[in-house]
């Protein structure tokens, strides 16, 4: 099968799990004897790069410290020259299917593009680009918000009224189609979004698709996406790097890690907090800091550390993929913190297939992965009270701590191990094609 995969960011330049996933998928299926060509972004280049199995060609808007373009004049060369790049790919590599990774930062008008290929598509959704991204894209708000400020909508007015938009879909797209010239739903006021129904946007057409998690394809239908016929397909991690061996009953928990982006949003500080509650009723713990960020609030982080007088390292790791098994194998357990709706987390798996046990915070897909109890402690996002709670538990009840850290073992190795997780994708893709073809005949 020789697969196109198109995706914002692809590694060595990246910026988080999600983008070493999409490389971690890609050479899988190479592995198993597909030919694959990756289409990303320029990031980390300062201009475009072909280079072997990977083409770096595409422009980023407003992400990842790319300026965010929003005027016109500044959206239509980039726009053009996306689409025309991604129709040029494939010409040139004649894919059977295209696989769409995270469009976070690209046009989103490269989906209108994709369906005016005709070619088999199948979207990997594993993070917001769909159930918030398209509303923000500033391309297709131009041409679809019902109402634009006066300026803007005069420019709008005198590219209809010339034919421009017309001309426009087919070298950057406006539209899926005639007859969707305004999308309140999309791109209205506060109580056009608000009305939205489920499933109710007939302007996006995905007809293959897979989502990370039901709770990011349950957010995708409420914002009113036709995604009902989507699956879903968890994560997996090469649990190969990541085995380690169970602590016995009698081991101490006293060395607790923290990995994440540092951010408003990560629960560091709600970490922070549950340490210092955790130390003033004598509870022995440290706790091991790993994540880059934001500076002011990595400020805020070391500020407070000083304040309270709390034992806890921020740690430096040069490779993220090399590193960390050695970085989880020498903690005791690891503290899952984040407070917003996450997709799904791949942390976790790595820490417990290494033997760690688990304290988790119950958010987006997360309550997916966690059972209270089972496979790891949980805690309510943001509540450090409770989380000091779960460390406490943690040091007081070591059979129950060993039986979750087996139990999470157990599942992390048998249901998100890479292999599982490839064959899924893999027997997506192929009935993708045959689904295609049955449609075409």
């Amino acid at each position: 099968m020789k697969i196109l995969v198109l995706t914002n960011l692809y590694p060595p330049h990246h910026a988080g799990t999600f983008d070493q996933r999409c490389a971690s998928v890609t050479e899988s299926l190479r592995l198993r004897g597909h030919e694959l060509l990756v289409l990303t972004s320029t990031h980390g280049m300062r201009s475009e790069q072909r280079d072997g199995h990977v083409e770096r060609r595409l422009y980023l808007n407003g992400v990842f410290d790319h300026p965010r373009l929003t005027k016109f004049h500044e959206l239509k060369p980039l726009e053009v020259h996306n689409s025309t790049v991604l129709m040029e790919t494939v010409q040139q590599f004649q894919p059977d299917v295209i696989h769409v990774f995270s469009l976070h930062g690209l046009s989103k008008s490269l989906i209108f593009t994709l369906r005016n290929t005709k070619l088999p598509t199948v979207y990997d959704v594993a993070d917001h680009w769909l159930s918030a991204g398209v509303r923000e894209d500033p391309w297709l708000r131009f041409w679809n918000a019902p109402s634009l400020p006066f300026l803007d909508s005069s420019t709008r007015s005198a590219l209809e009224m010339s034919g421009e938009r017309g001309r426009l879909d087919s070298t950057a797209p406006t539209r899926m189609r005639k007859g969707y010239e305004r999308l309140p739903m999309l791109y209205g006021d506060a109580k056009s979004i608000a009305a939205v129904q489920p499933n109710s946007i007939p302007s996006f057409r995905f007809d293959r698709l897979y989502f990370c998690s039901h709770a990011l394809k349950q957010l995708t239908e409420t914002v009113g996406f036709v995604v009902t016929h989507a699956e879903v397909i968890y994560p997996g991690i090469q649990t190969q790097q990541f085995i380690g061996e169970l602590k016995p009953l009698s081991a101490p928990i006293t060395k607790l890690l923290l990995v994440g982006r540092l951010d408003k949003d990560c629960g560091a500080m709600t970490a922070l907090e549950a340490l210092r509650q955790a130390r003033a009723i004598k509870l022995n713990v440290t706790l091991s800091i790993y994540g880059r960020g934001e500076s002011n609030y990595i400020a805020e982080l070391r500020s407070f550390v000083v304040r309270s007088q709390l034992p806890v390292e921020f740690l430096t790791v040069s490779n993220l993929q090399q590193d960390m098994p050695s970085v989880y194998r020498k903690h005791d357990a690891l503290l899952y913190t984040p407070e917003w709706n996450e997709p799904f987390p791949i942390t976790p798996l790595e820490a417990m297939a290494c033997g760690l046990p688990v304290i988790a915070s119950r958010a987006g897909g997360s309550n997916e992965l966690f059972r209270h109890g089972e496979n790891a402690f949980t805690y309510q996002p943001g509540n450090a009270a409770e989380l000091a709670a779960r460390i406490q538990d943690l040091q007081r009840q070591p059979a129950l701590r060993a039986q979750m850290a087996e139990t999470a073992q157990a599942e992390v190795l048998s249901q998100y191990n890479e292999s599982n997780v490839t064959d899924q994708i893999e027997n997506y893709l192929n009935t993708s094609l045959e689904c295609w073809a049955h449609t075409a005949t």
